[in-house]
């Protein structure tokens, strides 16, 4: 591989952690508000298989306004090394083909699931890693990518104290945003603003409400209009939030991904380690803090916890799917998001459209299966 013009990675701690810690303040948010635990995939999964929900356009909304808040704030970014739109759109399909049979990602799984100590997610997350590193080498992502033989952890950098107080200042910002909307949540019920969230889900068509599942009940005076409207709201927060967070880590940079995937790379670089690090330092004492002591969600009636702990052949081969589809481009279903809005191009629309088939061959597959076991236990 020729290294002119190639990308030389830099080993980025701090950045890692602290981008790492925004995406753990969003998904202890959005639990604690809405009582939903934080999934892109899922969030992709469920308008791309035909169930709309009003939070999951807001909270996908929210990823591409940070990707756009980015751009505007910080200017034209060059355009990120990406691989080809066959490869991008393979990439994409096997992610989310993998994420659907999984139910869930690496913030699913990876994040969430894992500061719960679910088993399940423990699994999923240990063979999406080791299938995501066997791909990466054995594809050559790296060399795909251009990254040049360079010792990223000799060429470790650390970032200037003006970006560490702006990142502070937005995690502080970000928290005192989430617990505004808590507080706005549960104030009285005959204010202006009380009237005002009755006349928004009026004028919407009860879209702010969101379309309801058997997995949600239905509301009820105890979850009236105001809380419904930030119920929405609060993911679109999140979203924007999260989002900042991945541009913050470098995971948004399929180069600083591949990077770490490539482990027997002169140019392995660790910082992803850090970020999923971070996310769960505070992840973990959070999730115990809400199941333990908050009776309820601010925003809804119940938790959306699982208690299902079945490691099956579905959830390992999902895994392996996801696995192999992130080692591919060093992409996966957040950044994607992101990144449409950030730094748009071919591959990166091609990488989001595969992952979208991927969750709709997934559901057809299913459909089929099913339809067949009926039609032989019938016979």
């Amino acid at each position: 591989m020729s290294t002119l013009g190639a990308t030389a990675l830099q080993f980025t701690p701090l950045d890692a952690l602290c981008g790492g810690m925004i995406l753990g303040v969003a998904a202890i948010a959005k639990l604690m508000l809405t009582g939903r635990l934080l999934g892109v995939s899922a969030s992709v999964k469920r308008p791309a298989q035909g169930e709309f929900f009003s939070w999951d356009f807001a909270f996908l909304g929210g990823l591409l306004a940070a990707g756009a808040f980015h751009v505007a704030t910080a200017g034209p970014l060059p355009a990120e090394p990406m691989v080809g739109v066959g490869r991008a759109l393979l990439s994409g399909a096997l992610v989310g083909a993998g994420s659907a049979m999984g139910n869930g990602c690496t913030s699913g799984h990876g994040i969430c699931g894992n500061a719960r100590l679910s088993p399940r997610s423990m699994a999923y997350t240990g063979v999406f890693m080791l299938v995501g590193f066997i791909a990466a080498t054995a594809f050559d992502t790296a060399g795909a990518l251009n990254i040049a033989p360079v010792s990223a952890v000799a060429a470790t950098t650390i970032p200037p104290l003006s970006a560490l107080q702006t990142w502070l200042a937005f995690a502080v910002a970000s928290v005192g945003a989430f617990v505004g909307l808590g507080a706005l949540a549960t104030s009285g019920k005959n204010t202006a603003s009380a009237q005002g969230a009755y006349a928004v889900d009026e004028l919407s068509g009860g879209l702010v409400s969101g379309v309801q599942s058997e997995l949600w009940p239905p509301w009820t005076p105890a979850v009236g209009p105001r809380k419904k409207m930030v119920n929405v709201v609060a993911d679109a927060v999140v979203g924007f939030v999260f989002g900042t967070g991945l541009i913050i880590s470098g995971m948004t940079r399929p180069v600083k991904v591949a990077g770490f995937l490539s482990a027997l790379h002169p140019a392995w670089d660790p910082s992803l380690a850090l970020v999923m690090g971070g996310a769960l330092a505070l992840c973990a004492p959070g999730f115990y803090f809400v199941q333990k002591y908050q009776r309820a969600p601010v925003c809804s009636l119940e938790f959306g916890f699982t208690s299902n702990s079945k490691l099956d052949a579905r959830l390992m081969a999902g895994g392996a799917l996801f696995g192999a589809g992130w080692g591919l481009a060093g992409i996966c279903p957040g950044p994607s998001i992101v990144a449409l809005a950030m730094v748009p191009s071919p591959s990166v629309a091609a990488w989001v459209a595969g992952m979208v088939l991927g969750m709709v061959a997934n559901k057809n597959l299913l459909s089929t299966r099913r339809q067949s076991s009926m039609s032989a236990a019938s016979l």
